[in-house]
């Protein structure tokens, strides 16, 4: 008989708020917004609570974009003169989190205001942050805080990853928020604001389920985002979500004031406010929520949810209270969406007296580890989701072993011989001899953050600090050998090279390559770089190459330091497009008597190694999978894998394609690892699949997890070792 799979709360929301609540009020339908312009607020203003919040979010500063500063100072001003409470933004204050564009930012900010903003940080303060957060709480504070304003209690949440685009909670976050909710006076109603939206069609973090089924325990009533540039209103799982328009693209602010409504009983009032050209403002109520019962949906909470895996479908299975839904629908989580919407549609549950079912097909999709989510919607559009994970069973690869570490494990895997090394964002470096289909741990330390690749070499472990160091560790008991301070962080992955019979470590901190002696960490030279370098350099003994933020490749001399040539990926004079579009993350590749290989979001290259001189080049961003050196019927080849999965194999000479095909699914960091004529491809929605190298036909799929998977796996005694965000290690067979 198939295992259902169930995760209840053992205490409902309904419970915790009381079941005889108010209704949804005045609260805009899901997916509409009320567009009449009225007052700033509706009812009377809460006795205790005269003033109101100001919210703003995506203002994306940029000196380039002068349009935008002149918007924030009026903005600003505008909401100075209702002298507020308290202002929070959302996010994306700056387009790369830059110091110059901080310090722009700033000083649109009157000084009356500047003690009142708190802030939660965005993607675009994170994916190409050199000093890995450091400038943002420099400037802003921590990006995760709370503090009771208007009578109501606010938490800024910060779910954003380093160097990458979407969201992930992770444990420690959570496990933070559960604190302080738990603090929380009685009766004190709840408001989150972070940057990524939750739920719905939103898949923008990949644990959002985790984050939802905490706040539904707590008396959490609105949660603000930004992000998606839109207005939106999404009344569910007993709170509500809006998502804010961009500042950016018009004048506009929101305001948020505690209210009472005709009977008495204590509200949220959501209102824009637009900026006129005739200096006028017209204001718009958003939503009005209602901060009495249970919140929106909770009435259609599951009783219960069962998921099994029947063979070649999900059976769905759910029971609900006194309260019955009008109608219940069921999908399968994205396996192939990634830090976007979900286009899943969603089956309709049928109802058997007390029973509501169905049957999901899994035909279509690999074995492995999957979401089901159910939707109960209520008589008012209110809807609650519940998730619940299922395990199909199939041939083909399985997980063997599997662990954790705390943090996530966002840079690739290092091996060597039967050693795997892998470091975390929480200061975890974990080593396994791989033996015989078994993982043993061999030492565990703690270091700095790790978000890059540790190298193993000459039996010493090379780890990348968040934390301004190269840390060298001894590969077999994980003992301290030497550590440097570096003046920025490290957030790239070194390499090992041999310069004139010389070994020679060479990293990227920040801005800046340095060339340091493998076993004392003293440094040889270093050369300053025109932009961020995240990704891994490469030395063929005479010359080092390294992609930048610059918009640019460069080559030093290997043994002084000296630039030798540069080469323009990009074509622009503003910083910030030289950066988004440059190759700041690329894993340079030297073709044996061939070119150097470099990549951005928008192409590969071969470049001439003397002269850096374009040899040929491949459209498409196969930067962050990184290109791959194979041999494919006694010819070397180059694997170019595209982020959103198109897939070529390319003569590295010429650049001519062999072959071109369609993996189904997106590929980020995670990248391949080359065995013989199969590429092993790990997606980032943690999906694995055997590439045939000959003909580019992808077979022996497995979904391995749930989380976003950022880390490039290795094969090692036997096995295919793979992490993910969560801090999932996991063993492989591929038998």
């Amino acid at each position: 008989m198939p295992t259902p799979h169930s995760n209840d709360q053992a205490v409902s929301r309904r419970l915790l708020l009381g079941a005889a609540g108010a209704t949804l009020g005045t609260l805009a339908a899901p997916g509409l917004l009320a567009t009449t312009a009225t007052a700033a607020t509706s009812g009377k203003p809460h006795p205790e609570t005269p003033q109101g919040f100001a919210l703003v979010s995506d203002t994306h500063l940029n000196p380039t974009a002068p349009a935008r500063t002149d918007t924030m100072r009026a903005v600003f001003q505008a909401i100075a003169e209702r002298d507020p409470a308290a202002v929070l933004h959302c996010g994306d204050i700056t387009d790369s989190g830059s110091p110059a564009q901080i310090a722009l930012y700033q000083s649109t900010v009157p000084s009356e205001l500047a003690d009142r903003i708190h802030y939660t940080p965005g993607n675009h303060e994170v994916r190409w942050d050199v000093s890995a957060k450091e400038e943002y709480h420099r400037a802003f504070g921590a990006s995760q805080q709370s503090f009771d304003v208007c009578g109501v209690h606010v938490v800024a949440l910060d779910p954003t990853m380093l160097l990458q685009e979407p969201g992930h909670f992770g444990g420690a976050l959570l496990d933070w928020l559960e604190k302080d909710l738990r603090r929380v006076r009685k009766n004190t109603h709840i408001v989150i604001f972070q940057h990524h939206p939750v739920g719905d069609a939103w898949y923008y973090a990949d644990d959002q389920d985790r984050f939802l089924e905490l706040v539904e325990r707590y008396d959490v009533r609105v949660v603000f985002a930004g992000h998606v540039h839109a207005e939106a209103v999404r009344p569910m799982n007993g709170l509500v979500e809006i998502t804010l328009k961009a500042v950016k693209d018009s004048p506009h602010y929101y305001w948020t004031e505690r209210t009472l409504d005709g009977r008495g009983k204590p509200q949220l009032v959501v209102t824009r406010v637009d900026l006129l050209a005739t200096g006028g403002t017209t204001t718009t109520t958003v939503a009005t929520v209602p901060l009495t019962g249970a919140g929106p949906g909770a009435d259609v909470e599951p009783a219960a949810f069962e998921v099994s895996d029947a063979g070649a479908a999900f059976a769905v299975r759910a029971t609900f209270g006194r309260t019955a839904p009008v109608a219940v629908r069921a999908q399968v989580l994205p396996e192939t969406g990634f830090s976007g919407t979900i286009n899943t549609p969603f089956t309709e549950l049928t109802r058997t007296g007390a029973h509501w079912q169905t049957a999901l097909d899994a035909t279509v999709l690999p074995p492995g580890t999957h979401q089901v989510r159910l939707r109960a919607v209520a008589a008012d559009g209110s809807w609650w989701d519940s998730v619940r994970t299922v395990r199909l069973a199939g041939a083909g690869p399985r997980v063997v072993w599997e662990t954790a570490l705390d943090g996530a494990v966002q840079g690739a895997l290092g091996t060597a011989g039967d050693l795997v090394v892998a470091g975390s964002t929480g200061g975890v470096v974990t080593a396994w001899s791989m033996r015989h289909g078994r993982a043993k741990q061999r030492w565990t330390v703690r270091t700095g953050p790790v978000y890059r690749e540790p190298v193993l070499a000459d039996s010493t472990v090379f780890v990348p600090g968040a934390d301004h160091t190269v840390t060298a560790l001894d590969a077999g008991t994980g003992r301290r050998r030497w550590q440097v301070r570096t003046a920025e962080p490290v957030l790239s992955t070194p390499s090992l090279a041999r310069i004139d019979g010389i070994g020679v470590l060479l990293a990227a901190a920040g801005t800046t390559l340095l060339a340091l002696d493998p076993t004392t960490g003293r440094e040889h030279w270093r050369a300053a770089l025109g932009g961020f370098a995240a990704g891994r350099p490469a030395c063929d003994g005479e010359r080092v190459y390294v992609g930048a933020g610059d918009a640019r490749a460069h080559a030093f001399d290997a043994r002084t330091g000296t630039p030798l040539w540069t080469f323009t990926t990009r074509a622009t004079t503003d910083p910030n497009a030289a950066l988004l579009y440059g190759p700041w993350d690329d894993r340079t590749v030297l073709v044996p008597n061939g070119p150097v290989v470099v990549s951005s979001v928008s192409a590969t290259w071969g470049l001439d190694r003397a002269t850096g001189t374009a040899l040929w080049s491949v459209a498409g961003s196969s930067m962050y999978a990184g290109p791959r050196l194979a041999t494919v019927g006694g010819s070397t080849t180059l694997l170019l894998i595209q982020e959103r999965g198109a897939t070529l194999l390319v003569d590295p000479m010429s650049g001519a394609t062999r072959w071109q095909t369609q993996l189904g699914f997106p590929v980020f960091n995670s990248g391949a690892v080359v065995d013989g004529d199969t590429a092993w491809v790990l997606g980032v929605n943690s999906q694995v699949g055997a590439l045939d190298l000959n003909t580019g036909r992808l077979d022996r799929l497995v979904k391995l997890g749930t989380g976003y998977s950022f880390s490039t796996p290795v094969l090692a005694g036997g096995q295919l070792v793979a992490a993910d965000q969560n801090g999932r290690v996991r063993g492989v067979d591929l038998v």
